[in-house]
């Protein structure tokens, strides 16, 4: 890692300590630190029929390709629903961590830490957790168990000391990071899931099928 990764490391993880809304400086140190897990997930979905298929198709989870008003219709316990219902219930927008970001080309490395990026609140949603600082913190447990990701030691670092030891959310720190990290780690590898194909399917069956059962 060169010498101005590692001060564009420092420098944004100090903003974000301060700031924790700034997507754009976390997004940056995820590209810089996340190759090799990428890459290495990459390797991951090649392996299922699924995964082959996402990337010869490439969909994008952003605005201009989903239909939300569609998802917002659906029936009540299904996985497009709960997506929907997640976004409008936090007033999130799926577009918030598909910033874009300077690449020489559209290689298969760039569109799955885009759709890495799309994935993350899908994630949130399909993990039952909302949007305050200790569920950040047990999504970012989760997905390094699931990818190894190194932003994610940080938010786990800085997140456990910010909002469950100061908060103190004793119960969270106990059993919750643990058991999200290890249900990353024995569930399906949820990068290579084709969600577009799944947004009619109940639920509970989807999270049956991935290993979603209680962390």
């Amino acid at each position: 890692m060169k010498g101005r990764d590692l001060y564009i490391i420092a420098r944004n993880t100090v903003r974000v300590l301060l700031d924790s809304e700034r997507l754009d400086d976390i997004l940056e140190v995820g590209e810089i630190t996340g190759r090799e897990s990428i890459e290495r997930a990459l390797a991951e979905v090649k392996e299922s029929e699924e995964g082959r298929a996402l990337l010869a198709d490439r969909p994008e989870l952003n605005s201009a390709h989903i239909d939300f008003d569609a998802l917002a219709a659906l029936p009540e316990g299904t996985v497009g629903r709960c997506v929907s219902d997640h976004l409008t219930r936090h007033g999130l927008d799926l577009d918030a961590l598909n910033l874009p970001r300077p690449a020489p080309d559209d290689t298969e490395f760039h569109y799955l830490l885009r759709r890495y990026r799309g994935n993350h609140d899908i994630w949130h949603a399909m993990l039952g957790l909302g949007v305050e600082g200790h569920e950040e913190v047990l999504v970012h447990a989760f997905t390094f168990g699931q990818l190894r990701f190194p932003l994610s030691t940080l938010v786990v670092f800085f997140g456990t000391l910010k909002h469950i030891l100061l908060e103190g959310r004793w119960e969270v720190l106990q059993r919750g990071l643990r058991d999200h990290y290890d249900l990353g780690r024995r569930c399906e590898p949820l990068l290579g899931v084709y969600w577009e194909r799944h947004w009619e399917m109940p639920l509970e069956e989807m999270r049956s099928a991935l290993g979603l059962g209680a962390a």
